[in-house]
């Protein structure tokens, strides 16, 4: 999701991006802002409209330049299986980050979500798997080049998505992670760079049957809730700023 809302700010420098705030099914969840050690995280909820009117118009215009993805021609597709316990469930999130890179690439373990899940970030709330995948397949090319990802993935220097800490919670049906998403924007004259440190929890439930109505026994996330340690405000300025302005947390104690 970081990856959908800030890119879509940074590709305003060429292009712009746009899905509409949704804005207000939780399902019964507590969206406060969570305490952060010497600080407080910036949610949907806190962050300031601006940012989320400038992250929302920027989407559409991307969308619009580079077209409907392949992706939404395959809705109708049904789901590999869903991962059978938490624990599995919590692997397959943990290789988004390590193996996937997914903050960059936006390549997320499908069979691991809900087709309708919702996912909000400080400055985007939306629904549904495929508007997910078809925005970050916008966006690709885009950052690629922004960032010079696809000369520099064989040495390992490209940009990362840090996993800082992983846990599960059965009691209340959550994963949570800590991350952290670090690249340098090489091809801006200015040279930013892009260094936030957020939180994600992936709220699932249990299903008993597949997309075909068939018994299985499996977990799938339905909401995807992001925070940053940062106001939305501030992440974004990292954009138009040289490398090492901003920085990466507001939380005073760092793990």
């Amino acid at each position: 999701m970081k990856y959908i809302s800030i890119l879509c700010a940074l590709s305003s420098t060429q292009y712009s991006l746009g899905f509409s705030p949704l804005g207000t099914s939780r399902r019964s969840i507590n969206l406060a802002a969570v305490e952060g050690r010497g600080g407080t995280t910036d949610s949907y909820e806190t962050s300031d409209a601006s940012s989320k009117g400038l992250v929302s118009s920027l989407t559409g215009i991307v969308n619009l330049f580079m077209g409907e993805s392949k992706a939404n021609k395959h809705n109708n597709d049904p789901l590999p299986p869903a991962p059978e316990t938490p624990q599995a469930l919590m692997k397959a999130i943990q290789e988004d980050y390590t193996v996937k890179n997914y903050l960059w690439t936006g390549d997320i373990h499908l069979p691991a979500f809900e087709p309708d899940c919702t996912f909000t970030d400080p400055t985007l709330s939306f629904t549904g798997t495929q508007k997910f995948v078809s925005n970050v397949k916008n966006l690709v090319p885009i950052v690629d080049f922004l960032t010079e990802q696809a000369s520099k993935r064989e040495d390992g220097t490209g940009p990362k998505s840090e996993l800082l800490d992983i846990s599960l919670n059965e009691d209340d049906g959550y994963v949570q992670t800590r991350w952290n998403m670090v690249g340098d924007l090489s091809r801006l004259p200015w040279k930013p760079a892009i260094d936030v440190i957020g939180r994600t929890k992936f709220w699932y439930n249990k299903i008993k049957n597949d997309d075909n109505g068939n018994a299985q026994d499996g977990y799938r996330v339905y909401f995807y809730d992001e925070e940053w340690e940062l106001e939305a405000g501030t992440a974004l300025l990292q954009l138009i700023t040289p490398k090492g302005s901003i920085p990466n947390s507001n939380i005073e104690e760092r793990k």
